[in-house]
């Protein structure tokens, strides 16, 4: 509400003239209780409307970016989000990690229902296909499993981890950026053993 009162000020209107001005685009008999004579000679002073009483291009424009402060957008579904067959998917996610338990305690895989909320977050926040996003979980696992899993996120976590500042920070993104970037193509390097 603060934003159309700021726009109303910006512009010199009075929500009275507005309202009227509002009125006359929708054709509808301003309330008796505002001076609509008065309001009207304001709009044609602003350039608001013409002598005919005909809204100006200048007051279209207007009309439609304050009336755009009341639409509601529409949340996508989650299939929406997340392509239809999205459960196939993140199964598919969740066999990339271990069945074990990580050496914090926790298991390497979580419930899918706890993952559909993770994945949803990261799927509004982050534009990455499915196929990115299981390469990069290949990665991630195989970077820590040359480490014995020491220090891994489990399948949750990796998704989205909170902060303490509660900001979310999501190495699954980090990991995206490896694989499109081509980090992910790590050199092997040999080492001679010396006796």
């Amino acid at each position: 509400m603060v934003e159309i009162f700021n726009r109303l000020i910006k512009e010199d209107l009075m929500p009275n003239t507005y309202y009227v001005l509002h009125c006359l685009k929708e054709k509808v008999i301003p309330n008796k209780f505002v001076n609509k004579d008065l309001e009207i000679s304001r709009l044609k002073a602003g350039d608001w409307l013409t002598e005919d009483l005909v809204l100006t291009a200048k007051s279209l424009i207007f009309t439609d970016e304050i009336n755009s402060f009341f639409k509601k957008t529409k949340k996508k579904t989650v299939s929406e989000l997340m392509g239809e067959n999205y459960i196939d998917l993140m199964l598919d996610y969740l066999e990339i990690f271990p069945n074990r338990k990580l050496n914090s305690g926790k298991p390497a895989r979580v419930n899918v229902k706890n993952l559909e909320g993770a994945f949803k977050w990261f799927f509004e926040n982050y534009d990455y296909s499915w196929e990115i996003i299981l390469r990069a979980t290949e990665k991630y696992v195989s970077d820590y499993e040359a480490k014995r899993y020491e220090f891994m996120r489990n399948s949750q976590y990796f998704i989205r981890k909170q902060n303490l500042d509660k900001s979310f920070e999501s190495d699954l993104a980090t990991y995206c950026e490896l694989v499109i970037s081509g980090a992910d193509e790590v050199p092997t390097y040999f080492r001679d053993n010396i006796v």
